[in-house]
């Protein structure tokens, strides 16, 4: 009686759980994203920093405001007598200072190069975002996989143990049998509540990204169990180089000290300030007036502008090295990314092919041998436990796939599916 009980229960369950489809409430991945670049506020402010610089690019090759005075020579002592100056003595000056040729084009060149280097940051800023959701979306994923998976079990155990009381008073199973069954729904229902838990928290981490209410009810995750990339590691480092906002930020940080560099040299030339003074402006009619043209005398030049050449130069060099080093450092991750995925795709065909399969087979034979009256009850349950743990590691190993594909999309900067294997 006991056994074909819990024989009929466990079928109905397997069946159950073999008609897999996605709930009606099913979360979007690719809307999250879309949303999280429209909302989250890191990706606004960045964006805004990055505005900010393209606006100073006009400003900075835009010649200094010219200045314009009047003045009244040879007032008598003693008195604020205006009218009493004589007339070629009231003027009215104009003056504007003029850089030396090619200083204001480089400082133009350098303010775009800056704000090439704020727009990497916006960029790389939005990557980092979208990689935060991406793996959020995944946790959430995994643990409403571990939850329902949980719940199966339960399920299942809460049947037998309905069945198990029945027989016990019976005397057809012993008291410590049922224990165990008592003691392991008692765990479940635990690690069940705990997940919960989990479930929220992961939950409010995602809405904080999406600029949401941390208490906004999200869907359910779905996750394609495709494990296709097999990009070639050489389009991988080059894809980085072309596209990783870091990397390009280096790159025009070099471009930048370059402009810099020749602006310094220019130091060396000296500027011009010229101006007009007009006479007889309160006389009716005008009179003579004065050009008047100064130049700055980089007199200086071995304790300031040498110097100011030399930082310069200091600065190009370091840009350099340190692009350098993070092209290796990226170089690195990305390789170390690409194995970590690799292992992962292994995982996944060993459990999907292999684990699962046999498990599966271990339950069937279990049942058989329960039909025929001679099967083990704690074996279909020690069974049945197995197959949900590997379960379970089969989807961890999925969820560490997607994470790994999303750090390498992150590291450079485009989708794995975008890059072009080398031929």
């Amino acid at each position: 009686m006991f056994t074909k009980a819990v024989v009929v229960f466990i079928a109905g369950v397997l069946c159950a759980a073999q008609g897999v489809a996605y709930p009606a409430d099913a979360l979007s991945l690719d809307v999250l994203i879309a949303e999280a670049r429209q909302n989250n506020p890191d990706i606004l402010a960045a964006r805004k920093r990055w505005e900010a610089s393209v606006a100073r690019v006009p400003l900075s090759k835009s010649l200094e405001d010219p200045s314009i005075g009047i003045a009244f020579e040879k007032i008598p002592r003693g008195t604020l007598k205006l009218n009493k100056t004589m007339p070629d003595e009231r003027m009215l000056s104009f003056s504007q200072f003029l850089p030396f040729f090619g200083k204001l084009s480089l400082k133009g060149k350098i303010a775009v190069v800056e704000s090439q280097i704020f727009a990497s940051a916006y960029k790389a800023k939005e990557l980092d975002v979208v990689n935060q959701v991406k793996n959020a979306y995944y946790s959430l994923f995994l643990t409403h996989k571990e939850e329902g998976l949980f719940r199966e079990s339960l399920a299942l155990l809460e049947g037998i143990v309905k069945v198990a009381e029945k027989n016990y008073t019976v005397g057809d199973i012993s008291q410590e049998e049922v224990y165990k069954i008592h003691l392991e729904a008692a765990r479940l229902n635990i690690a069940i509540k705990n997940l919960e838990q989990e479930r929220s928290s992961r939950q409010a981490s995602l809405n904080a990204l999406l600029n949401r209410d941390p208490e906004d009810p999200l869907g359910t995750p779905q996750l394609r169990e495709d494990i296709s990339f097999s990009a070639d590691i050489k389009s991988l480092y080059q894809s980085a180089v072309m596209n990783q906002p870091e990397l390009l930020a280096f790159s025009y940080a070099i471009e930048r000290n370059k402009h810099a560099k020749a602006l310094a040299k220019r130091s060396f030339f000296p500027d011009l300030m010229a101006g007009i003074v007009q006479r007889g402006i309160t006389s009716g009619t005008l009179g003579p007036w004065d050009l008047l043209l100064s130049f700055n005398v980089p007199l200086w030049f071995w304790t300031k502008q040498k110097y100011e050449v030399r930082e310069a130069i200091a600065s190009l060099e370091e840009a350099e090295a340190a692009y350098k080093a993070m092209q290796n450092r990226t170089f690195a991750e990305v390789k170390d990314l690409t194995v970590k995925a690799e292992v992962a795709k292994n995982k996944i065909r060993l459990y999907k092919a292999d684990l699962i399969p046999l498990l599966e087979s271990s339950i069937a034979v279990s049942m058989a041998a329960f039909r025929s009256g001679e099967g083990d009850f704690m074996m279909l349950l020690d069974n049945q436990r197995m197959l949900v743990a590997t379960e379970l590691d089969y989807y961890r190993a999925l969820v560490e796939y997607n994470m790994n594909l999303a750090d390498l999309e992150r590291q450079t900067g485009v989708k794995v599916s975008e890059v072009r294997n080398e031929k």
